[in-house]
């Protein structure tokens, strides 16, 4: 799971008795998973792609419009110092609105290198979505037992549900993964590499159908 904003975690409500899945229904499928760190920046792409940030978007034609005006200045008056400072500055800073989004990409995947890494498995109902993170050690890290009687520790899986139809939950396709998204800020990348054929047709014709109301 990529957050690309401090979001928070799904809040389904209070539901009442009525309104609860039921937790028996048999699942459409299921599958197990995890992101390469390749894979978690092409699904970073892919959202900065289809949600155009406004500011990113004003910054880089505001910049662009200084640098031009800068331009035709030096035409008339090639001899002003100020006209070239104000030239250095406009590019500067369309040079830097125009790799923002590269730069949250980069600093990202480096945050990430440092976590443990995670194993997901996504179990998909007619009626929900539910997605268990399990993270696991890292290879050179060590586990010191205190008490030698004591039973290893053990996990619990951390379980995400989304009810499409009540979530903000969209879909977008690149040519390595299907991506979840929910409300605009938190990516969940299906690697195509983890999913049989009829696995991938699955998700995206749930993800397609199901989401949309279909």
């Amino acid at each position: 799971m990529i957050c690309i904003s401090n979001g928070i975690l799904p809040d389904l409500g209070e539901l009442n008795d009525d309104n609860k899945p039921e937790k028996e229904t048999a699942p459409l499928f299921s599958f197990s998973y995890d992101n390469t760190l390749e894979e978690i920046d092409g699904a970073m792409k892919s959202f900065q792609a289809r949600y155009k940030s406004r500011r990113h978007i004003f910054s880089v034609a505001a910049y662009a419009l200084i640098t031009a005006a800068v331009v035709v200045a030096i035409i008339f008056n090639p001899e002003s110092f100020f006209a070239y400072a104000a030239l250095m500055f406009g590019l500067f800073g369309l040079a830097y609105s125009l790799t923002d989004k590269k730069r949250a990409r980069s600093k990202t995947i480096e945050a990430l290198k440092d976590m443990n890494p995670e194993d997901y498995r996504a179990v998909f109902y007619s009626d929900r979505i539910e997605i268990e993170t399990i993270i696991k050690p890292k290879e050179n890290e060590v586990h010191v037992k205190i008490d030698e009687e004591a039973d290893d520790e053990i996990i619990s899986p951390l379980k995400t549900t989304f009810i499409p139809g009540s979530d903000l939950l969209e879909f977008i396709e690149n040519d390595e993964s299907l991506l979840l998204v929910f409300n605009r800020q938190q990516i969940y990348c299906f690697p195509k590499r983890c999913l049989s054929v009829d696995q991938e047709s699955a998700v995206r014709d749930y993800l397609t159908n199901d989401l949309s109301g279909e």
